[in-house]
């Protein structure tokens, strides 16, 4: 089984790794998908490497789609 986790730059950390983590533990194969290619940087500074960008992702690979917004993702929203 795939999952793929949306995001960009200035995501919330924790959602984002407890999430890509929780499922790696669970034996699910892990992407992250981004705008560009490189690395996306949460709040905490946390780095997270993209494996593709979203033009190259293919919905029929993935079972699991997390959005972990960023705010090269749409989100940045804020929380209270």
């Amino acid at each position: 089984m795939k999952a793929l986790i949306i995001s960009g730059d200035n995501f919330e950390d924790f959602d984002l790794l407890v999430t890509y983590y929780r499922l790696k533990e669970a034996g699910v194969e892990v992407k992250v998908a981004s705008l560009n290619h490189g690395f996306i940087t949460g709040k905490y500074g946390y780095e997270v490497a993209v494996d593709e960008t979203l033009g190259e992702v293919n919905p029929d690979d993935y079972a699991i789609l997390v959005l972990a917004p960023g705010e090269g993702a749409g989100g940045g929203e804020k929380r209270f």
